[in-house]
């Protein structure tokens, strides 16, 4: 297993992070460097309301990042709003200022995309046929953890690439899989594990751990008292921790060891009855 990079701050080193945090910082940069303060102010001071603006994005963001699932995540959404922030004060003080700031916006949304993960992950994508056919009548030995996701779920856009680098670090032993249900294209298998599809669903995504075809722990799981949605947040430690990945992971290592041992000892049983039949 390795540590996993996603959520490091390497990432940031993308073309769309380094344009987005200029942009975001832009208006404290004009006010702030003496050459374009002297050309586009005239004042060089932030002003007691841009603080008050200031604080109050400071405060909101902090408040929303609580549902970002990793570092990337947390300064897609920080840009996002103080751009709105920017542009705002940009037309505070000019209507030019601020539609050649939204050029700018513009240009960067159109030409740069958030990164999506490219590297290794070791996944099976289910679909109601096979997912009966692999996960609930298969080997009873193996254990599955299925992620059931949508692609116009935020939620689940941020969970693909931890789900795929995890898939990747635990992977090595035929006795814990990965897997991924697309509940778009597979509404009959959601309803039947229990996966709310709608559009204000609190279930989505939805991580289950299945063993010998039966449900064993699922992530967001449901208040034995009021059966609603109990939140959860999914980063990678959070993952690993709910549903001890490190401890199944060390099973299926032993549980392996134990399969190889049989296998070799049932294979010296037979070379040794085949050896007495040569005699």
């Amino acid at each position: 297993m390795y540590a996993t990079t996603r959520g490091g701050f390497k990432n940031l080193l993308h073309p769309y992070y380094i344009v987005n945090i200029i942009l975001s910082l832009l208006y404290v940069l004009t006010k702030k460097l003496p050459y374009t303060c002297g050309l586009l102010y005239e004042q060089c001071e932030i002003e007691l309301q841009e603080y008050e603006i200031l604080i109050f994005l400071a405060a909101f963001i902090t408040m929303r990042n609580k549902r970002q699932f990793s570092v990337p995540d947390y300064v897609a959404h920080f840009c996002m709003f103080a751009k709105l922030c920017n542009l705002f004060m940009f037309w505070r003080h000019s209507l030019t200022y601020a539609t050649v700031y939204g050029v700018l916006w513009l240009f960067q949304a159109y030409f740069l995309f958030q990164p999506v993960y490219s590297g290794p992950e070791s996944v099976c994508y289910f679909h109601e046929s096979n997912f009966a056919e692999v996960v609930e009548r298969g080997d009873p030995r193996v254990t599955w953890v299925v992620a059931f996701y949508t692609v116009w779920s935020p939620g689940c856009i941020a969970l693909a690439p931890i789900f795929s680098e995890l898939s990747h670090a635990y992977s090595g032993y035929t006795t814990l899989r990965f897997g991924k249900v697309d509940v778009a294209r597979c509404s009959a298998l959601a309803r039947q594990v229990g996966v709310d599809t709608s559009t204000w669903s609190k279930q989505l995504p939805t991580i289950i751990v299945f063993r010998g075809g039966r449900e064993i722990d699922r992530r967001p799981g449901l208040s034995s008292k009021t059966k609603k949605v109990v939140k959860f947040t999914f980063t990678w430690e959070n993952i690993v921790a709910a549903f001890s990945l490190n401890d199944l992971y060390a099973q299926c290592k032993q549980q392996e060891a134990q399969i190889r041992r049989s296998k070799a000892g049932l294979e010296k049983a037979k070379a040794a009855v085949d050896g007495k039949k040569d005699k």
